[in-house]
Parts: structure tokens; sequence; C-alpha cells
């Protein structure tokens, strides 16, 4: 009989407990499902944010891009009106890099190291072009000064463009098969500096661009 009661009491005791804990248990649950919920919330928040903002780096990129693609290309037009000796028009060159410095401006406030040093480049090596293409009319009889201009819009500025659009490229994480683009901005940096110091050496005498 002492076992009976026994057994009974524990029975007894057993379902007390689990009516007095299945509460808490049920509000632990709760607050876990919810703190779950709110984790789940705040990681697609910051998806949202990360894709938000990747996708604002993709537009900027783009349209500095293309701004300095132009840029180029006006330089180079306005370069090939002047050796026909046509009445050339600059406003197209002007707009075109009032355009560029503006999406430079922008880029510079986002581009991370890497990037932001090989776009600084591909800024200095287009003013240089500026700077070529207005010397021009003041050197209409130098060979020297035609050939540089043609070479340096050609060639030089043609690769710092390409580079640049590596560079962000590589920034938004599309990974490219080409050389590392930091020796190539080296190397262009190093061009650059050469054709400064023609420039200066007395050989040629330009005005201020104002860069």
């Amino acid at each position: 009989m002492a076992g009976a009661d026994l057994t009974a009491m524990v029975v007894a005791a057993v379902g007390v407990t689990g009516t007095m804990v299945a509460p808490l248990l049920a509000q632990w649950a709760r607050r876990k499902e919810l703190a779950e919920a709110a984790e789940r919330a705040e990681l697609r928040l910051q998806q949202d944010r990360d894709e938000g903002d990747l996708q604002r780096r993709r537009d900027l990129y783009a349209v500095l891009n293309s701004a300095a693609r132009a840029y180029r290309t006006a330089g180079y037009d306005l370069v090939f009106a002047l050796k026909r000796g046509e009445s050339v028009d600059e406003s197209a060159l002007e707009a075109a890099r009032s355009f560029y410095l503006d999406q430079y401006a922008q880029a510079q406030m986002v581009l991370p190291g890497r990037a932001l040093n090989i776009a600084s480049e591909v800024n200095h090596c287009l003013s240089l072009g500026y700077r070529l293409v207005r010397m021009l009319p003041a050197h209409a009889g130098h060979q020297d000064a035609w050939s540089r201009t043609e070479t340096w819009f050609g060639t030089q500025l043609a690769e710092a463009v390409w580079l640049l659009r590596h560079a962000l490229r590589e920034d938004l994480g599309v990974l490219d098969e080409f050389p590392d683009v930091v020796d190539l901005g080296e190397q262009l940096r190093a061009t650059r500096k050469r054709v400064e110091r023609e420039l200066e050496s007395g050989r040629d005498s330009s005005p201020s661009n104002g860069d």
C-alpha cells in the first residue's frame, strides 16, 4: 500500500511540475522563435543594404567608365579636326571634360584604395591629354607635338581607359584574366611622367590647363 501511495505522490508531483514548467518552456520557445525571426529580418535587411550598395556602385562605375571614354574620344576627335585644319568647336571636349570630372569626384568618395589609385592615375592621364590638345594651336608647325599628342591619345590614353574599366570590374568582383592592375598602373604612371618631363624640359611651352 505504501508503494502505491509513493507512486501516486510521484505521479502527482510530476504532474504539478509539468504544469508549472510547461508555460515557462512555451515562453522560452516563443522568445527563441522571436529572436530567430529578428535575426533573420536583420540579415535580410543587411543583404538588401549590401545589394543596394553594390547596385549603386555598379551604376556609378558604369557612368564613370563611359565618361572617361567620352572624354578621351572628344579629345581625340578634336586632335584630328585640328590636324585637318578644320574650324573646330571645343564645346564638345569641354562638356565631356566637365561631365567626367563630376563623375570622378563622386567616385572618389566610394572607391577603395586599389581602384582609387588606378582611377587617380587615369585622371592624371586624361588631364595630360587635355593639356596636349590645348597646346596644339600654338604648335601648328611642330611635328613632334602632333606626333606626341596622337600617340598619347591613340596608345597610352586608350590603355588608361581600358585599365580603369578593368579596375572597376575587379572592385565589383568581376575577375578577368589579365596582368595585375597595380603593375599596369605603375607602367602608365612612368610613361605619363616621362611625357610631362618632356613638356617641362623647355622643348615645349604650354599654357596652364587649370587642372
